[in-house]
């Protein structure tokens, strides 16, 4: 006989979707260390062709002032990282997130959910639980900006500790992205809380 256990806002789940769960996570993760694994591939053939750590620099060895303030905010930033990741488990943020039946579901499915909150137009036939579920994780993504921010002090403080136009160049790509990713989770938040607000619990169709 088959067994069931309650999701983070007190719904059953039975084996069946606990299984699709785990595997959804499971698929995650490995699409993270094969992120980081080519990410490393690729430094270490950039590190190869140019030189290793006599990447192009600015004036040869960094002043004191930068080497100084570069490796501060490499610290901070990492320090920021471990803070937000004790946040995250204290507030319940990385529990609710373990446990949230969005990882049931394929990753069009989740974007197609998306669109439709973004628009705040609930298709007929779709489970409002699943879209509540989806908008409340939209908007409870904001704390991601902090995430971003530590990030760009490692960078940035990288850039600086090596005085090297190479990590300059890569410090301004990934603020792109970032920026990028930050103006994303922002805009998303905001129509999520509106969609959740359009669409109580008791009235969403």
């Amino acid at each position: 006989m088959g067994t069931s256990a309650v999701d983070e806002r007190g719904s059953i789940m039975d084996d069946s979707e606990q299984g699709r769960i785990t595997r959804g996570r499971r698929r995650f993760r490995l699409l993270l260390i094969g992120a980081g694994l080519v990410a490393a591939i690729l430094g270490f053939v950039i590190g190869a062709v140019t030189g290793g750590d006599e990447l192009p620099g600015w004036r040869g060895d960094p002043p004191g002032w930068a080497e100084n303030l570069g490796l501060g905010m490499v610290a901070l930033g990492l320090l920021g990282d471990v803070g937000l990741l004790v946040y995250g488990h204290r507030s319940g943020r990385l529990k609710a997130n373990r446990e949230s039946r969005l990882w049931a579901l394929s990753w069009s499915r989740r974007r197609e959910l998306a669109r439709k909150i973004r628009r705040n137009e609930p298709a007929a036939g779709e489970d409002p639980a699943v879209l509540r579920n989806v908008a409340g994780q939209m908007a409870a993504n904001r704390w991601l900006i902090w995430v971003f921010v530590c990030l760009m002090l490692v960078f940035g403080g990288q850039a600086l500790s090596r005085y090297s136009w190479f990590w300059l160049a890569l410090t301004l790509a990934m603020a792109a992205i970032f920026v990028v990713a930050a103006i994303s989770v922002l805009r998303d938040a905001r129509r999520a809380e509106a969609f959740l607000a359009a669409h109580p619990a008791d009235s969403v169709d």
